[in-house]
């Protein structure tokens, strides 16, 4: 492209070449713009407010963990991260693909000391010293945004996990995807409204609401700067959507979760389940 318009300005054929070339990128800039995925609202979350022993849990294990991980190579953190898990942790396995019944299974269960250790060499395709597979995990766990949808979740033994909005019957998400010419990996669901997530570009702003399941076209042009999903509303309408520095807008439709027990000592991280 770059060629093409160092040629269009040589000859008399090359301000009607790059008079072309300028209106096909600007088509191409405007179909990305209102592109028509012709899909039903829906909204998966109905806004049940957490407990507030629970909200309290998650800041404190979000930053405990985020202490945790920032702390090797420096110094050990202050508070013992063990304090957040409860005597045993679960750790499940799902897949990325659609299936009717979207079930984890049980991959095992593992002291306390030991879990951070294990799920970090787990998520790791080579060998890694403990130390190192403790914060991966840590870093892991911490960005799971654990004060989103969390509810009782029926796949995962009706434990309260992160993540655990409304799943649509599978006919039903089978015809959306369907209807859309689509795959599970394109869905998403708004963990803030559309006025809240602030930085769009490429059309009017979106407004859509909290739980709302969003379609992001992974074809649409890029653009230069980072990090922007192109979303499209129900309706058509469509804008680049600013993805980083600053609160999580969209979780996939398929993601991982966290779960929770209350023990006596209070509310601690029983159980994670990994989409690999």
């Amino acid at each position: 492209m770059i060629a093409l318009f160092r040629c269009a300005g040589r000859g008399p054929a090359g301000p009607a070449l790059a008079a072309l070339l300028g209106l096909i990128l600007a088509s191409v800039e405007a179909a990305a713009q209102q592109r028509s995925a012709g899909y039903e609202t829906v909204i998966l979350w109905k806004g049940e407010p957490v407990e507030p022993a629970l909200a309290q849990f998650l800041e404190t294990a979000s930053e405990a963990l985020g202490r945790f991980a920032r702390g090797f190579g420096e110094h050990r953190p202050p508070v013992p991260v063990d304090e957040i898990f409860a005597d045993k942790v679960t750790v499940f396995v799902g897949g990325m693909k659609l299936t009717p019944e979207d079930r984890f299974e049980r991959l095992g269960r593992f002291p306390r000391s030991e879990f951070l250790a294990f799920l970090g060499q787990f998520l790791d395709d080579e060998p890694i010293r403990r130390i190192g597979a403790e914060a991966r995990s840590a870093r892991f766990l911490a960005g799971l945004d654990a004060d989103d949808f969390v509810a009782a979740n029926d796949r995962l033994d009706g434990q309260t996990c992160t993540g655990s909005f409304e799943r649509l019957a599978d006919d039903r998400i089978r015809a959306l995807l369907a209807e859309t010419d689509t795959t599970i990996e394109a869905w998403r669901v708004a963990t803030i409204s559309g006025r809240e997530a602030g930085r769009m570009r490429g059309g009017l702003p979106l407004d859509w609401s909290v739980g709302q399941l969003l379609y992001v076209d992974a074809d649409a042009p890029p653009i230069r700067s980072c990090c922007w999903d192109f979303v499209v509303m129900p309706d058509g309408s469509g804008a680049y959507v600013q993805m980083m520095g600053g609160a999580t807008v969209l979780v996939p439709y398929l993601g991982h979760h966290v779960c929770f027990t209350r023990t006596g000592e209070g509310w601690r991280i029983s159980a994670v389940a990994i989409r690999m």
